[in-house]
């Protein structure tokens, strides 16, 4: 991994080990809707020292066997991972999550002003998270689960509704970009996710719950723009004849 990391996207960095993720998020440097940028201009956006952070990643070599080797998965089953381990857990734990900051706003909402707009964020989040996984269960994963069986069969496959799969992962693409952006705002708002001095045992709970979140949609999206989508746009050339 060290010859000419420096030159290497960062999204190929996480494919080839994703503990480095913690890195990068530790860092600031977004290994998601941003994981295309090379490792040294990535670092430069960031204002992070490239070379602590090659020294990171080649630590980091030694937690590889802990980490999920997604990028070696086969496309079925990573759909399958997102649906019934992303999908289900936003479903799941937002509500909860968000039930969480409302009581903890209640508590502690006269001295920390932030919380109301966490409130605020997080509900619009929640809202947009759901259409965002409908699109993606009702319209382009069973596009995409009709093409990998098409080309387990050796057989042609009838173009998309919407002309090509590029065109709902555009959408995909921009609704992730949409959301990195909004839980960075909420992960600045939040202090890092570090617990003010008057922070109660229920205030830290909802921080360490949030901060679990933000880290499982970055994997989700990570996912799907780095290894799923383009894997999509390849099945497609390969068993839809045009």
């Amino acid at each position: 991994m060290s010859t000419n990391i420096r030159l290497r996207s960062v999204s190929e960095i996480v494919n080839d080990n994703f503990a480095t993720a913690k890195i990068f998020k530790a860092h600031h440097i977004d290994f998601c809707c941003g994981g295309h940028a090379q490792l040294h201009e990535a670092c430069r956006i960031a204002d992070a020292d490239v070379e602590e952070i090659v020294a990171e990643i080649e630590r980091a070599k030694e937690q590889k066997s802990a980490a999920i080797p997604f990028d070696t998965w086969p496309t079925d089953l990573l759909i399958d991972y997102v649906l019934k381990i992303h999908h289900r857990r936003i479903r799941a734990n937002g509500p909860g999550l968000l039930e969480l900051i409302r009581k903890v706003e209640r508590a502690h909402g006269a001295s920390h002003p932030e919380l109301k707009e966490l409130i605020e964020l997080f509900e619009y989040s929640l809202a947009d998270l759901e259409e965002h996984l409908q699109k993606e269960e009702q319209v382009l994963f069973p596009y995409c689960y009709k093409l990998i069986e098409s080309q387990e069969q050796g057989a042609e496959y009838q173009p998309m509704h919407c002309g090509t799969v590029a065109n709902p992962i555009r959408v995909m693409l921009r609704e992730h970009n949409d959301e990195g952006i909004r839980y960075k705002y909420i992960r600045n708002l939040m202090n890092d996710f570090r617990a003010p001095d008057d922070a109660c045992n229920t205030y830290r709970l909802m921080l360490a719950e949030l901060e679990e979140f933000m880290d499982a949609l970055f994997e989700h999206i990570h996912i799907e723009n780095n290894i799923l989508f383009p894997r999509f746009v390849e099945l497609e050339a390969a068993c839809v004849k045009r």
